[in-house]
């Protein structure tokens, strides 16, 4: 016998019968067991509010650490500049003092 062409394409299931029209009968489909799914898992947000606002805590703190560190250092360096200066103003006028006294004993 042949199925009329209204007939729904089943390709995996076999008929089990024919009606009296002609027309295959198909078992009821079985549906795959349903997957359980797995538990909502609770997220402890103010957990992570804590640590991002203790996370930003410490970055302020660690930047603020930094500022001041070269801060200090600028400062540090200023001061060897001033003292390498003044250095080099009493060493050229302590060698100009020495010489105008050389000069004063040989004459």
């Amino acid at each position: 016998m042949s199925t009329p062409d209204f007939a729904p394409q089943h390709d995996h299931l076999q008929p089990i019968g024919m009606t009296s029209t002609g027309q295959p009968i198909y078992p009821w489909p079985v549906t795959p067991p349903l997957v359980p799914q797995a538990p909502i898992k609770a997220h402890p947000w103010g957990t992570y509010i804590g640590v991002g606002c203790f996370g930003v805590l410490a970055l302020a703190v660690v930047g603020t650490v930094i500022v001041a560190v070269v801060i200090g250092l600028s400062i540090a360096l200023l001061v060897l500049a001033v003292a390498v200066v003044a250095l080099t103003i009493c060493v050229l006028v302590l060698r100009s003092m020495w010489r105008d006294y050389q000069r004063e004993g040989k004459s």
